[in-house]
């Protein structure tokens, strides 16, 4: 295995600044080393599940306990039918079941933000899914890129299904950013915003680049679409410092 690089080769990478413009660099660059982090431990944790180790093996692996991992890893449930995941609207939640059954259709033990980028397509009528049409994007090649990245096998209607720690982070800064723009739950143009959002740095964010949809592009047009019928709104969400004051201490 390859070094780990040390803090002064990390150093070396930000930028010559004032201590503060330096601090900011060196934040963002821990968020991308976390984010990166989090995707190798999902991919290994989901290629244990799907070999069959459970989840005090994983666990131990993982020098932990049986619980903790699942917490981790496993935590977030699919919401019983009737039932909605805490801060989500409706067509959300509806977005969040059908990621769980685009996992479950990939053969995949628990849902990644990618999942959530096809969950979208489950509420045609709704903004996150307009926005994206409107862009070119389609459920069809999204589902494409999905199983280029992540690989497929036999689809797994029944058994557990998490949730990667990326998609708790994703989903959190969808409320985030709901809440910022003075709603009280999180509907699918804010999850398809977080999901775009570079901050994160999620996997969500490069898959739909991938099919055409880049941070920028996907703004800009959810922000033409909010004209016509929310103007207020609209001018809220071109305003790019608004985002970058929404608070991600619990991602």
């Amino acid at each position: 295995m390859s070094a780990v690089p040390d803090i002064d080769q990390l150093k070396c990478e930000i930028a010559p600044g004032t201590p503060l413009e330096q601090l900011t660099d060196a934040r963002e660059m821990a968020d991308r080393l976390r984010a990166r982090g989090d995707e190798l431990l999902d991919n290994y944790v989901d290629a244990a599940r799907s070999g069959g180790t459970s989840w005090t093996e994983i666990g131990c692996a993982l020098g932990t306990s049986k619980q903790a991992a699942q917490q981790r890893f496993a935590a977030l449930a699919v919401p019983s039918p009737g039932a909605m995941p805490p801060a989500l609207s409706e067509p959300a939640a509806q977005v969040f079941c059908a990621a769980a059954e685009e996992a479950r259709a990939f053969g995949h033990h628990y849902i990644r933000p990618e999942h959530l980028v096809l969950g979208l397509f489950a509420a045609p009528e709704e903004l996150g899914a307009q926005v994206l049409v409107e862009l070119g994007v389609t459920a069809n090649l999204a589902r494409a890129r999905v199983e280029q990245r992540l690989g497929s096998s036999a689809a797994r209607p029944t058994g557990s299904l998490g949730a990667a720690p990326q998609t708790k982070r994703l989903l959190e800064l969808a409320r985030a950013i709901a809440k910022s723009l003075g709603h009280r739950c999180a509907g699918t143009e804010h999850i398809l915003l977080a999901a775009s959002s570079p901050k994160l740095h999620s996997p969500a964010a490069s898959l739909l680049a991938d099919c055409g949809a880049t941070p920028d592009k996907v703004r800009d047009q959810l922000t033409r679409m909010l004209l016509a019928e929310a103007p207020e709104l609209a001018e809220r969400l071109r305003s790019r410092s608004l985002l970058s004051r929404v608070r991600m201490r619990s991602l």
